[in-house]
């Protein structure tokens, strides 16, 4: 009706693919409820504000769908994500985002199955903060991790050793 809030596009947006991402989250071990969704506000930095997706304390993407600037912002650590063909803009020197050009031949929606992968590997990619715990052998057993506090299994080294298909012990060893 022209009267939307400046984000109503990309919440729009990622209303229809956020059960994706959560699943996502869960598919690597993830607590789906460290995920999470804000839209900010303009400021000095980014005049037009954007909407961002983070898990935890790590950023997964921006999507910034509002007046005539249409992209979506992925960190450097994850560039080789970016599809080969996908329409993109490099970082300068400061930056620590590539962008990633939404436009007619690539509208947003084409972007959900990359946008799900970005969020998976986010998960994989958080860092760790020990090797493995007590419940290594039952982890092996089952080739995932199976502590019941999955926000506490996010700093498990093992678990995401096992996610990559390496199993050091139990059954299932193949190293």
């Amino acid at each position: 009706t022209g009267f939307e809030s400046p984000e109503h596009h990309e919440k729009e947006f990622l209303s229809t693919i956020e059960s994706g991402l959560r699943a996502a989250v869960k598919s690597m071990g993830g607590d789906s409820s460290l995920l999470s969704i804000t839209a900010t506000k303009p400021t000095k930095f980014s005049a037009g504000g954007y909407t961002v997706v983070k898990f935890g304390n790590l950023t997964a993407f921006r999507i910034r769908i509002r007046g005539k600037q249409h992209y979506i912002s992925i960190p450097t650590s994850l560039a080789d994500l970016i599809p080969t063909d996908a329409p993109c803009k490099k970082p300068t020197k400061n930056e620590k985002y590539y962008r990633v050009l939404i436009t007619d031949e690539y509208p947003f929606e084409s972007y959900t199955p990359f946008l799900v992968n970005v969020v998976s590997e986010t998960v994989n990619r958080y860092p760790k903060e020990w090797d493995c715990c007590s419940r290594y052998l039952e982890c092996s057993d089952a080739k995932t991790c199976v502590h019941p506090d999955k926000a506490f299994a996010l700093g498990c080294g093992y678990r995401k050793i096992l996610s990559s298909g390496r199993i050091f012990y139990g059954n299932n060893r193949n190293i």
